[in-house]
């Protein structure tokens, strides 16, 4: 025995050499187990005879020697493999002939083959040559619409067909479409087979495609559109939890009524809203019969808004509430600047400051306390200096030493210091620096402190000023300041005091009611919708607004109504509250994913490893059965997976199985065993089972027998059944009954529990039940069912009436599951005011309840609503109230008193009341005094004072009259007063006694050398000395003897004073008889009349009479007489030859002098003039009147010239001859060109002639502004327009001011006419990788079927087709390019600005205020509400605001557009890049552009280009970035007036065509000089011009711009000047 242990590793390394030579020998052959188990099982042969146990460790020698054989004959093999690899490397490679591969064979080098009738192929050189065969026609090829094709090409006349040429013939096939089960299909552009349209359409309304919908027509048919077809299948409706469900209109079930709400007397419905009485920002709403009021919220549209109307809540913006002041809008307001005006503007306050005169030198300071700049200081470089002040400058490398004198600054060289700051980039900077908290920063810096986010720093003169930073106003409702952040921002919300996250939702801590949502700053509330309680008695908490149900407590934990959770001590229970209870039962186990899960807390349900025959296995180990040794068992996620070991070959016939082996083994003939009864023996080393006893085993080992009874393992299951042998787990015994595995069956002793019987184990869980349909189901024998009610512990059938337990006089019933109470039926009582007596349920009429108030039958109270004047009685149930009576008042005109009861403290009269003393007038047109006298009025008349004039009126509604004077277009002069009419001003008016004279003044010279100036009547005398005499301004004298004239020292604007003489003017005595004239007395100037003059009355309305003096025509109107001087016509002859007819007024000639002709001419003759034949003058009576000569349209044949004929005024015409060179190309004499809107050319026999057309001098209201339509020459005056502008990154300034950032890359809508869609602006946006950013990359302008791009580099097309500039498409458009600004005027007043490049700027009259969408706002005049989406509801975020407003139409295919998003470049780019930013923005802010600063606030520009320049990055791009921004701010100055020159050598430079001869300018005429309006005035061109101020290339003074060139103005061709 000791021998054969030896012998084991041997035999173990031989194993193991075995299988190292052959693979496939199984590593079971020899097993270390098997070997143990074989010796363990050694003392089972101790019965056999002597010798026997020497015969098994004989067999193991044999074996051995066999593996020994076996070995030796892997050596050998792997000697021979050796060798044949040693072979295989010593051979060479050599060519062999080559040959061919086709037709799936290989052919031989010089074979040929036909693969069709028409082609024969060859193989040479290992490659297959292919041809046409000779001598067929048919193989020639094929010809097809036009085109030839080769044997054996295939072809495609069009995307979906698809061709052949086969021996001549041709074959053709189109796609292979599926077969489509749809009503309508289409075939996409670009596509061969059709598709289905997406999208159904059903009772005329189209449906996207899987939308679901409710029928129009039907509202109980749910509709789908699927495939589009329409498939509609019908509601079915919950059941109502009401006993009378009221239907609703377009809904198809019906819906319970909710209560409404009871205010006083008023009935309010549920859902109402209302304004609460006497308290207008407080709302009332009725929800399920309670009332909830909330504060109305007021959104701030301006910075100063007015205080609310009467009435009303919300602050308006029609005024200003400033400095605890009301003002009106358009008011002036103290702005404590007493060097600006500030008014109130519509709820803002804008102020501008006090215009200054210009100042005698070139750099003026500020004094401080003066408002203008004066030369007593100077200000250069941004800096202040005092008069005889030297300060030091460094520019460019270089210092200066400069001094201030009298306001101009003069510098030299000298040698420079160490500088403490860092030169910049942007221009020169004054040599200083500031250091703070040991940090060094550069002059003109900005920053901000370290831990200190709302201080700002700068660095001005060498001195750190710090102050608390602004905060811009956050685009949103509710914005919060994050911790550690200065301003308030959009990303979270402040609501009632409270923080919320974004996206968060939360209850209003002020309205319960209400659940709110914050959304990127903004909070929107919405009324809670309560949800149906399932408990007979809900109950309301205080700050709570649904009424719930009860909670439940248990283990010292809340659990809600109607919850389920787990049991908190044990965990296999499952619980649920219901009506403040918690119910618990063993928790239901789901059935496991695996045959054999691992136990758990509560349920057998663990898959991550295996429990198999009472042993717990982790998953993916392997493990022996625990009964059957040959089977080895592996776990995988729950499931156990049994094989039989594989057993190695034998060589024997006839193996044997030795007892305790999982495999036969090849032995010496043994002796087998015989069986009584059976004919053949058991064999050697075979188990058997003797008859009649299966439960024992026996072995046959070489002829004799073993047996032992079989033993039985535990069971690895809780319940197994019994075997014929031992308990078998195929099934289960439980509670003596026996189930096989898999079955279900009722527990034996737990109600309402279900058992499974699995793999010998039983596992009992409550039986499931289906959750209730109904809130108060009847409990069954497990189940709750609907069937009953079971209400606050009782249980009712259905259909069933009965008392509500704690409310006797409702009355309830239970139906299907749902209970429903109503108030017990009362018989409507017949009395107005019932009492319901305690302990009853109904009202009677045996008392009343009046507003609070109980009495009983007969008792008399005071009324509850009047108690002072009212008394209420009680009968039959009904109160009657009246009122009190009044005493008799003892006065005739009593007022009212307390209760309204007459009494004569004072007088009531004429609707009105007066005070016991007060006197007033009496009924209009009565012409009393009255006074009141406890309570009595007496009234006398009103007596008229004596007037001392004749003539007298009466106004209506007066009872005295009053002197009247003249009425004189349309107004009033008194007697004796005198005026100058205001169309005439160097006539004079007079009204003497009703009579108005009117005359043109007559002058009088009284020196020497009198002078007149332009506005002048009579000339002027200066000082005021006449004949020596000294007079002061305001005296007057008489010159000479005549008493007519009369001369005055008047006051000039400018110079000392000066005399003016005239003849005095006389009333025209109308009416009087030539024989009461009397001749004026001594030292009077004037006749007059001895009696009194007619008067004009009413039956002389209109007429005329003659005045004693011819030279007045009197006339009646309105009650005066008005007298006119007549006008004579002028004189060509000498005044001596002048004479004055009797009885006539002007003077007259007998001839006429022609001063141009040098010759007289004869009364009544007719002459032309010699310098215009068209012009034709008569003389009359010395008088010269002239006339224009009219021509008739003259029509010529075209290319055919007009030209003047000799002799004529008319033209004639003349046929073409020459040619004419215009921009460099030859022009047909006749043909036309146009220039400009104002002008066209056209060659006239070899030259070219122009025609301008001069327009009218335009007069524009002050709101309104010149406008210029496609096509006219001459503006008309439209409402004053507004601008938005597009730049940068791009940034939208909105045509009421504010400034945004969006950075979305798709196609939007800029501008937009939202009522008439006049025209809409859209602008495309394209991403250029600059993190995150976008800029505006082509403009679209539709105007009605009319489609512009402007696209990059000013390149434009209309309808998809380019244009050249300028262009003219009447009457809706015109295009030109004005420097490097392409201009777009469009119908009406519309103007389109574009670069080029990445600004955009639309300008639009005021006619389109509140009209306008987009981008660009909706231009009200509020900038707050600017950010309104297409639906009108405003966006919280900018980000939000611009992607509402994309359009479809975007970038092409394969360039995706982005949404916008809320970026911030400057956070990614750190400190350094933006302190960069800051740095070079700061130029914003320098003195290149301070005088725009008090027009246009440069801040937000600054911020701008901040955002640019952080996205930019460093490099050229930043210059561009930065120019864009200075730019825009510099646009927006020289709108506002104001043109900042701020470019510099090197700072955004414009180069100009020099050679051509033009030169830069930062605002230059925007209707330049050109040969076609030299002739008109700059002030007139200038007034006309309707085009923007842009920066470009001008021609300099003295020459002017023709074809792109700077030429002096004798060089233009002739231009015909025309009138509008």
């Amino acid at each position: 025995m000791a021998g054969a242990r030896a012998a084991l590793p041997l035999l173990l390394q031989l194993g193991s050499l075995a299988l190292a030579a052959r693979g496939e020998v199984s590593r079971e052959l020899f097993n270390p187990a098997d070997i143990l188990d074989y010796q363990q099982q050694a003392p089972t042969y101790s019965s056999v005879p002597g010798g026997a146990p020497q015969q098994p460790w004989q067999l193991l020698e044999e074996r051995l020697e066999r593996l020994e054989t076996e070995v030796t004959e892997f050596r050998k093999q792997n000697k021979d493999l050796q060798a044949r690899v040693r072979q295989l490397e010593s051979c060479e490679c050599r060519l062999t002939s080559p040959q061919c591969w086709a037709l799936g064979r290989a052919w031989p080098e010089g074979a040929r083959w036909e693969p069709d009738a028409c082609t024969t192929c060859v193989c040479q050189d290992g490659n297959v040559h292919c041809g046409p065969q000779p001598n067929l026609p048919h193989c020639h090829g094929c010809s097809h619409n036009g085109q030839a094709y080769g044997h054996g090409e295939t072809f495609s006349p069009d995307t979906c067909t698809t061709c052949h040429c086969l021996a001549g013939t041709v074959r053709c096939q189109g796609p292979s479409c599926s077969e489509l089960n749809c009503l309508e299909s289409y075939t996409p552009p670009g596509e061969c087979c059709p598709i289905c349209r997406p999208g159904c359409e059903y009772e005329g309304q189209l449906h996207e495609e899987g939308a679901s919908f409710l029928s129009s027509s039907n509202p109980c048919l749910q509709c789908s559109c699927l495939r589009s077809l329409v498939r509609c299948v019908p509601v079915k409706c919950l059941p109502s939890p009401c006993p009378e469900p009221v239907p609703r209109p377009g809904h198809c079930c019906p819906a319970c009524q909710a209560r409404g709400c009871i205010e006083g007397d008023t009935h309010r419905d549920h859902g109402q809203e209302w304004t609460a009485l006497g308290d207008p920002c407080r709302i009332c709403q009725c929800l399920e019969g309670h009332i909830q009021c909330r504060q109305r919220e007021c959104a701030s549209l301006c910075p100063y808004p007015a205080r609310p109307l009467p009435g009303t809540c919300c602050p308006v913006c029609d005024g200003c509430f400033l400095n605890g002041r009301e003002h009106h809008s358009g008011e002036p307001v103290g702005s404590g600047d007493p060097c600006s005006s500030c008014r109130c503007a519509n709820g803002t306050v804008q102020c501008e400051l006090l215009p200054c005169p210009p100042a005698p030198c070139r750099y003026p300071g500020r004094i401080p306390g003066q408002c203008c700049p004066v030369c007593d200081g100077c200000k250069y470089q941004g800096h202040e200096y005092r008069n005889q002040e030297t300060f030091t400058l460094q520019e460019r490398g270089r210092c200066l030493r400069c001094s201030c004198q009298a306001g101009e600054v003069s510098c030299e060289e000298q040698d420079c210091p160490v500088a403490p700051c860092a030169l910049l980039a942007s221009g020169p900077h004054l040599c200083s620096a500031c250091v703070l908290n040991g940090e060094e920063f550069a002059e003109g810096i900005q920053w901000e402190l370290d831990g200190q986010p709302c201080t700002t720093c700068s660095c001005q003169d060498g001195v750190p000023v710090c102050r608390a930073m602004l905060c811009s106003p956050a685009p949103c409702q509710h914005p919060a300041k994050p911790p550690g952040a200065c301003c308030p921002s959009c990303e979270n919300c402040t609501y009632h005091g409270q923080v919320y996250a974004n996206g968060q939702n939360f209850t209003d801590v002020d309205s319960p009611c209400h659940t709110c949502h914050c959304e990127d700053g903004t909070v929107r509330c919405s009324l809670v919708n309560c949800p149906l309680t399932t408990c007979a008695e809900p109950q309301n908490g205080p700050g709570q607004c649904c009424p719930r149900c009860p909670d439940c407590i248990l283990e010292a934990q809340v659990f809600v109504d109607g919850q389920h959770f787990p049991h908190p001590r044990d965990p296999c229970q499952e619980c649920l509250c219901q009506e403040g209870q918690a119910h618990c039962q063993p928790r239901a186990c789901p059935s496991a994913a695996c045959g054999h899960p691992l136990p758990s807390t509560c349920c057998r349900t663990n898959c991550s490893g295996c429990a198999f025959g009472g042993k717990e296995y982790p998953n993916g180990v392997d493990f022996p059965h625990p009964t059957d040794p040959c089977r080895l068992c592996r776990c995988l996620n729950g499931n156990v997976q049994c094989l039989v070991r594989r057993c190695p070959p034998l060589t024997c016939l006839q193996p044997v199985l030795t007892p305790g082996d999982c495999c036969p083994q090849c032995w010496d003939a043994p002796a087998g065993c015989q069986q009584p009864g059976e004919s053949v023996p058991v064999r050697h080393q075979e188990h058997f089972f003797p008859p009649g006893d299966p439960c024992s085993r026996c072995l046959c080992l070489d002829g004799s027998v073993s047996c032992q009874r079989l033993p039985c393992l535990p069971a690895p299951c809780a319940h197994p059944r019994r075997g014929p042998c031992c308990p078998s787990c195929d099934g289960c015994l439980y509670q003596g009954k026996e189930f096989a595995s898999g079955e279900r069956f009722p527990s034996p002793n737990v109600p309402c529990h279900v058992c499974l019987c699995w793999e010998g184990s039983v596992n009992c869980e409550p039986k499931a039940c289906a959750p209730a349909q109904c809130p108060f189901p009847a409990r069954d024998d497990c189940c709750p069912a609907c069937d009953g009610c079971e209400y606050l512990g009782t249980s009712y059938l259905s259909s069933q009436e009965f008392l509500h337990p704690r409310e006797p006089c409702n009355l309830c019933t239970c139906l299907g599951g749902f209970v429903t109470c109503t108030h017990q039926p009362c018989e409507p009582p017949s009395c107005s005011h019932p009492l319901t007596v305690p302990g009853h349920c109904c009202p009677t009429c045996q008392g009343c309840l009046y507003h609070g108030v109980t009495a009983s039958l007969g008792e008399t109270l005071p009324d509850p609503l009047d108690p002072t004047c009212s008394l209420c009685t009680c009968q039959e149930g009904s109160m009657h109230c009246q009122k009190k009576p009044c005493p008799p008042a003892l006065c005739t005109h009593p007022s009212p008193g307390p209760c309204f009861c007459p009494i004569c403290h004072s007088c009531r009269s004429q609707g009105r009341e007066y005070q016991d003393g007060e006197e007033f007038e009496g009924p209009e047109g009565s012409c009393e005094h009255c006074s009141c006298q406890a309570g009595q009025v007496s009234c006398v008349q009103v007596r008229c004072p004596s007037l001392p004039c004749l003539l007298q009126v009466t106004e209506p509604g007066s009872c005295c009259p009053r002197c009247r004077g003249c009425l004189a277009h349309g107004e009033e002069h008194p007697e004796g007063s005198s005026w100058v009419p205001t169309d005439s001003p160097c006539s004079s008016c007079m009204c003497h006694e009703g009579v108005v004279t009117c005359a043109r003044i007559q002058c009088v010279i009284s020196c020497a050398r009198p002078h007149q100036g332009p506005s002048d009547c009579c000339p002027r005398c200066s000082d005021c000395e006449h004949e020596g005499q000294k007079y002061e301004p305001g005296e007057s004298f008489q010159p000479g003897a005549d008493p007519c004239e009369v001369c005055i020292c008047e006051l000039q604007p400018e110079g000392p004073p000066s005399l003016q003489c005239h003849r005095q003017l006389c009333p025209s005595l109308v009416g009087c008889p030539p024989s009461q004239l009397l001749p004026p007395g001594p030292q009077r100037c004037c006749p007059t009349c001895a009696q009194a003059l007619s008067n004009c009355t009413e039956g002389l309305l209109g007429s005329e009479l003659v005045s004693p003096d011819p030279c007045y025509t009197c006339q009646c109107q309105n009650l005066t007489w008005l007298c006119t001087h007549r006008a004579c016509p002028e004189l060509s002859c000498p005044l001596l030859e002048r004479h004055t007819p009797p009885g006539s007024c002007c003077p007259v000639c007998e001839e006429c002098v022609v001063e141009d002709m040098g010759r007289r001419v004869a009364d009544g003759e007719s002459w032309r003039d010699p310098s215009n034949t068209c012009i034709a003058c008569t003389c009359h009576r010395g008088h010269v009147e002239c006339h224009l000569e009219e021509c008739q349209v003259l029509p010529c044949p075209h290319g055919w010239l007009k030209v003047p004929e000799a002799g004529s005024c008319c033209e004639r015409c003349q046929a073409p001859t020459q040619w004419c060179m215009h921009q460099g190309r030859q022009v047909a004499s006749g043909e036309h060109w146009i220039v400009d809107a104002c002008t066209s050319c056209s060659c006239v026999a070899g030259t070219v002639r122009c025609q301008s057309q001069r327009c009218r001098p335009l007069s524009c209201g002050p709101d309104e502004a010149p406008a210029l339509s496609p096509g006219s020459c001459c503006p008309r005056c439209l409402p004053r327009p507004a601008s938005c502008m597009a730049f940068g990154d791009p940034h939208y300034r909105t045509f009421d001011g504010r400034l945004l950032h969006f950075q979305g890359s798709c196609s939007y809508v800029l501008a937009k006419d939202c009522h008439g869609e006049d025209f809409s602006v859209h602008v495309t946006n394209d991403d250029r990788g600059r993190r995150g950013v976008s800029w505006t990359q082509e403009v679209s302008v539709l105007l009605g079927t009319l489609a512009v791009q402007l696209l990059q580099g000013r390149i434009v097309m209309v309808d998809g087709r380019p244009v050249a500039l300028p262009f003219l498409q009447e009457p809706l458009l015109f295009v030109e390019l004005r420097g490097h600004t392409v201009i777009l005027h469009a119908q009406p007043g519309i103007q389109v600005l574009w670069d080029g490049q990445s600004q955009v700027e639309v300008s639009v009259p005021g006619s389109y205020r509140g009209h306008t969408c987009g981008l660009c706002g909706n231009f009200n005049g509020f900038a707050q509400d600017d950010l309104q989406g297409p639906d009108g509801q405003l966006l919280p975020t900018e980000a939000a605001f611009g992607n509402s407003w994309q359009v479809p139409e975007g970038p092409g295919p394969g360039r995706p557009c982005s949404a916008g998003r809320e970026v911030d470049p400057c956070r990614a780019a750190g400190y350094r890049a933006r302190r960069e930013a800051n740095t070079r923005c700061g130029l914003l802010k320098t003195s290149p552009f301070s005088r725009c600063h008090a027009v246009v606030p440069p801040e937000p520009f600054f911020a701008a280009c901040v955002y640019d320049l952080c996205a930019c990055g460093p490099g050229s791009s930043a210059d561009t970035c930065l120019c864009d921004a200075l730019e825009a701010y510099a646009s927006h100055c020289r709108q506002a007036g104001v043109t900042p020159v701020w470019r510099g050598p090197a700072l955004c430079v414009v180069g100009c065509p020099l050679d051509r001869g033009f030169v830069f300018d930062e605002c230059g005429p925007p209707c330049p000089r050109t040969c076609f309006n030299q002739h008109i005035a700059l002030g007139e061109l200038a007034a006309h011009c309707v085009r923007p101020c842009v920066p470009g290339c001008q021609c300099p003074a003295g020459l002017v711009e023709h074809e792109s060139h700077c030429i002096p103005p004798e060089a233009c061709p002739p231009v015909l000047l025309t009138g509008d």
